[in-house]
């Protein structure tokens, strides 16, 4: 295939979707090392993404309010004025309308090769395109790394790429020691959060953190964005006397990396944060609702990963909120705590 100028690659997942596209990406600035390489993505992964050495440029789009729908266009026009040679989804479009915005969007560059993943025969506008269905039949990142191969990459390594720096690890450690938290102690990691529908609910957390610790008093710490602050409250609130802490909000992603690494166990739904920990291998028990186990499943590049989960025929699902997540609520604090126990040194 030719040289290009400039590659744009789109990305409008979260956390996870985007590190698990990194193999495939480190691999297309392999094989175009002479192209910048840009990247679109959506505001909250913009600090993640711009770590990446092999990306040169990050462009950010909002996904609510007015005053974000301006800001898009402004993103998108000047996009279009970069009249990219190579533009590359690297998402499941998973029902007609998010093919349809997609299809806008690449009208709107007008890039001279269109490339993506076909879901379901969703993609006929790409000029090259690898197919998947909605149910995934493999990992995530292999259809990333498909996609990267159609366009003549060679991947040759399925590392995914998540550096802690030392500037996060002293920032967290700072911030551990005003709660007076030493190197000793045992820390447990909390993420009530995520996808609405994807929650496990806040007392069976409480009940399983007063399960845990009086089997090895720990200190917990619950991780989250700003606006889960109130979850990580509800929890303490349904704690007495134990030593929960509320870091939702406070810390950003890079630091909620180095914050994972001092962490003995991570307890989490299925959310960005739970790929995080995989990738370093913090001991983990992932909570999984209506997720696409097949796609997302964090045993595939963790070994210190147990993944707990009530099969139902409505999953996987893209609900935003479900007011029966039976795949969430079969899920009891006492087989949370036997697969933890099975996770805990002696």
């Amino acid at each position: 295939m030719a040289d290009y100028k400039e590659i744009l690659v789109v990305n409008l997942g979260g956390i996870g979707d985007l590190l698990l596209s990194t193999p495939a990406l480190r691999a297309l600035k392999k094989k175009y090392p002479s192209s910048r390489f840009c990247l679109l993505v959506v505001e909250r992964v913009a600090e993640y993404a711009q770590s990446l050495p092999y990306i040169d440029e990050v462009f950010t789009v909002h996904l609510r309010g007015m005053m974000s729908a301006l800001d898009n266009a402004a993103v998108l026009w000047g996009l279009r004025k970069r009249h990219f040679e190579l533009v590359v989804n690297m998402r499941t479009m998973v029902s007609a309308s998010s093919a349809l915005k997609m299809r806008f969007l690449f009208s709107l560059l007008r890039p001279k090769l269109k490339a993506g993943r076909n879901t379901d025969g969703r993609g006929a506008f790409f000029d090259i395109s690898i197919p998947e269905t909605y149910r995934g039949q493999m990992h995530e990142m292999e259809y990333d790394i498909a996609l990267a191969e159609k366009l003549g990459a060679a991947v040759q390594s399925r590392k995914i790429d998540f550096a802690v720096k030392g500037e996060s690890a002293d920032k967290v450690n700072g911030l551990l020691r005003t709660y007076c938290i030493g190197d000793n102690d045992f820390v447990v990691g909390i993420h009530p959060g995520g996808m609405p529908s994807r929650r496990w609910g806040v007392a069976h957390f409480a009940r399983l953190i007063a399960e845990i610790d009086k089997k090895r008093p720990s200190v917990f710490i619950i991780t989250g964005s700003g606006g889960e602050g109130r979850l990580a409250q509800a929890i303490i609130r349904r704690s007495p006397g134990l030593k929960v802490l509320n870091l939702a909000g406070k810390i950003g992603i890079n630091e909620l990396g180095a914050l994972l690494k001092r962490c003995r166990l991570f307890i989490t739904n299925d959310t960005g944060p739970m790929h995080i920990a995989a990738v370093l291998g913090i001991p983990m028990c992932a909570l999984f609702g209506g997720g696409d186990i097949v796609r997302f499943d964090p045993r595939v590049i963790s070994s210190n990963a147990v993944v707990l989960r009530v099969q139902k025929k409505c999953a996987p699902c893209e609900k935003f909120y479900c007011p029966h997540p039976q795949c969430l609520q079969e899920i009891s604090v006492d087989m949370v705590r036997e697969a933890v126990e099975r996770l805990l040194p002696p």
